[in-house]
């Protein structure tokens, strides 16, 4: 039970920080192709990714937690 648990976080970990890394190349491909868009803007063009690196980071800090406590629940 335990490894299957573990698995699942794992999975889920991998698709979160897959969707951050694709969003961020399209983010960085889309300045190039339109910078325009970007340059009206007061705040730089990668200020969204700041907050979804902090969102992806407590989605971690949360599996990892969860990692634990699996391991530490079906030790016994």
């Amino acid at each position: 039970m335990k490894e299957k648990v573990q698995k699942i976080i794992k999975i889920v970990l991998g698709i979160a920080l897959g969707v951050f890394i694709g969003r961020s190349l399209w983010l960085r491909q889309d300045v190039r192709a339109r910078p325009e868009l970007y340059a009206a803007n007061s705040a730089p063009w990668y200020t969204p990714l700041l907050l979804e690196g902090a969102i992806l980071a407590g989605i971690f800090l949360l599996g990892g937690l969860a990692w634990w406590a699996a391991g530490r629940k079906f030790k016994s």
